[in-house]
């Protein structure tokens, strides 16, 4: 019951939260959790969406896809809408934010251990899990884009983004500018908040909150420029 209680806790008492989690851990609770609500999301997507013509109107912004000839984009949208493909993708969102997760804490509990760790991998792996409960809310909004916004205005790297690029014109900014702001995102801002008062509760209190804050903050920044490093290939 514990562990159910803290999914709500640290929406609004992540403090509190996060110290019972460094001297309790929980795994199980936070990953079914996210589980299930990405079986949901999932299970829309595929039921609401054209993902062939989703990724077919990403390739077509791409300098790729306006090489590509009416032939050669009749072939890939149906290598798209085969059943395999709709069924990688459905799997692929289900089982995302588990990998998410376990990969976000083996490189910070990585890291951490050769800035200062005290905390085992347990204990690292529970407060990220928590610390992603937010993401929660970027399904919902993608959910809710897939039942309101008109299926032709739809672009996959928009899909409940909650930054401020849902107000820029893709026609008249670049990949890259568009990527940048597309990651400042208000539930990246949430979970990246949710990590520098968690880990501070599984590291040494030698490691000031500024050098953990940075920490946290330069794995997210190195993250972003890889995705605006590719952003700027694909606009090549």
């Amino acid at each position: 019951m514990q562990s159910i209680t803290l999914l709500f806790k640290v929406l609004w008492s992540p403090g509190e939260a996060m110290f019972l989690l460094s001297k309790n851990p929980k795994v199980l609770t936070p990953i079914v959790f996210l589980t299930l609500f990405s079986i949901v999301t999932g299970t829309v997507f595929v039921t609401k969406l054209d993902s062939a013509e989703l990724a077919m109107r990403a390739i077509e912004r791409s300098s790729r896809g306006s090489s590509l000839s009416d032939e050669q984009k009749a072939q890939l949208r149906r290598q798209m809408d085969s059943p395999v493909v709709k069924g990688f993708t459905f799997v692929s969102v289900v089982l995302g934010a588990l990998f998410l997760v376990l990969i976000v804490a083996g490189i910070y509990f990585a890291l951490f251990t050769m800035l200062g760790r005290e905390g085992t991998f347990k204990a690292f792996l529970s407060i990220t899990a928590y610390a992603f409960v937010p993401t929660i809310f970027r399904s919902m909004a993608a959910m809710l884009s897939a039942y309101i916004v008109p299926p032709a205005s739809l672009i996959p790297d928009e899909l409940g983004s909650l930054s401020p690029a849902v107000f820029l014109d893709r026609d008249s900014v670049s990949p890259v500018l568009f990527t940048a702001v597309n990651s400042i995102d208000l539930v990246n801002i949430w979970v990246l908040s949710l990590l520098v008062i968690g880990y501070g509760f599984v590291t040494r209190k030698s490691l000031s909150k500024a050098s953990r804050g940075a920490a946290i903050l330069g794995v997210f920044l190195l993250y972003v420029a890889l995705r605006l490093a590719a952003a700027a290939v694909r606009g090549i």
